[in-house]
């Protein structure tokens, strides 16, 4: 029986280590409302870049318990209404959009005959 570890890099380790940490960290299933750090990570930012960015976007806490709580729908809404990313294409190309696929996967859209 080979007890041997796998070929692993330490810094490879810790990172998979950490991202099962934030998992673990922030399990928001089910929550209707989030902390900051949870709403930051349901975003995909820092906290602190939440806090800074989230008046400007209409996001307001509701003071709860002494807690500041954000509304998952309401975060959700402001993801959806953002601008499409901007991509830059080789050196003098015009800048492209990248394509927001519609909520229901496209199901609504008619198909062309052939």
């Amino acid at each position: 029986m080979d007890t041997s570890e796998p070929d692993i890099s330490l810094q490879d380790e810790i990172k998979a280590l950490r991202q099962q940490l934030a998992v673990l960290r922030f399990d928001i299933s089910g929550k209707e409302w989030l902390t900051v750090d949870e709403a930051a990570h349901y975003c995909g930012v820092a906290p602190r870049h939440f806090r800074r960015s989230a008046p400007s976007l209409g996001l307001v806490p509701r003071n709860f318990m002494g807690k500041q709580l954000y509304e998952k729908n309401e975060l959700y809404r402001a993801i959806h209404s953002s601008s499409d990313w901007i991509t830059r294409g080789p050196v003098g190309a015009a800048p492209t959009s990248v394509p927001t696929p519609p909520p229901d996967g496209g199901r609504s859209c008619p198909t062309e005959a052939l």
